[in-house]
């Protein structure tokens, strides 16, 4: 059941992550599948929609960088300071059987929804492979947290400060393709699941269809209400709306999605085609 007018919470714990981003804790137990999201109003400056991440006999947290005003506002909020939730809202990612083997490809702070579906997975007794890119050594998140619970780490650094030097992406298809070459037993994926900037979730889709591998997005567009009135997050041809029919977009549906990997809409609802983008 979702909350549709802000609760007000004090923020209970900050924790530094990193130069410019924080982990922000919360005495309350929110409910929600991994994947799912939450509107977050900061009093006086604007609401923004953010990834829920919840931990084993800890509170309910979200990781936030420091990029816009919303969030540069959040990041000078004190313990004790309150905040608005909204949600949760959104589509979740699906957990496949007990004893199967699944990735996750994060970039960056894109490792805030999938920290909890790690969790999760580790739970139901799922091999979890995380492959988790960042500019540096001291910007890869959770990692302690993922040791905790079992996870097999696959690391790489922009500057190879940590684990391979490189993008995630290339890290991602050498496992996969090193193992499909060599048929090494259980080496194919379950499923993927991947979160970061467009430009990776789209080479990794690419890298699933070309192995035959089932994946799930999670796509990010401009949100306005959070609950599916406002149009503003839908994508084309389809018309879905990636707060309510997504975020979460498994790969078949993903085919239907035209502008993937090519355009997003700003806040006025321009269209605003990627660098990358031919």
């Amino acid at each position: 059941m979702s909350i549709d007018h802000p609760l007000m919470l004090p923020i209970k714990n900050i924790v530094t992550e990193s130069p410019n981003i924080k982990t922000f804790m919360f005495d309350y137990n929110f409910y929600a599948e991994p994947g799912q999201f939450c509107m977050i109003w900061i009093p006086g400056v604007d609401e923004k929609p953010f990834g829920i991440v919840k931990r084993e006999g800890q509170d309910f947290m979200i990781t936030v960088a420091a990029i816009g005003v919303a969030t540069k506002a959040l990041h000078q909020m004190k313990t004790g300071d309150k905040v608005g939730f909204r949600g949760p809202y959104g589509s979740s990612f699906t957990i496949p059987a007990r004893r199967s083997s699944i990735a996750l490809v994060a970039g960056g702070y894109g490792i805030a929804s999938l920290g909890y579906l790690a969790e999760e997975a580790r739970k139901r007794d799922v091999h979890v492979h995380l492959f988790l890119g960042a500019r540096t050594k001291k910007d890869l998140l959770y990692l302690e947290w993922m040791k905790n619970i079992g996870v097999e780490l696959h690391l790489s650094t922009d500057d190879g400060s940590e684990g391979y030097k490189g993008f995630n992406v290339d890290l991602f298809k050498k496992y996969v393709e090193t193992n499909s070459k060599f048929k090494v037993q259980n080496s194919k994926f379950d499923m993927v699941y991947t979160v970061g900037p467009e430009i990776m979730e789209m080479k990794i889709a690419e890298i699933c269809y070309a192995h035959h591998i089932p994946f799930e997005v999670s796509i990010e567009r401009y949100m306005k209400c959070g609950f599916g009135l406002c149009g503003q997050c839908c994508v084309d041809p389809v018309g879905w709306r990636m707060c309510v029919e997504g975020p979460v977009i498994d790969g078949e549906k993903l085919k239907q999605i035209t502008e993937f990997g090519k355009y997003h809409r700003t806040a006025s609802g321009k269209v605003e085609k990627y660098p990358w983008a031919k």
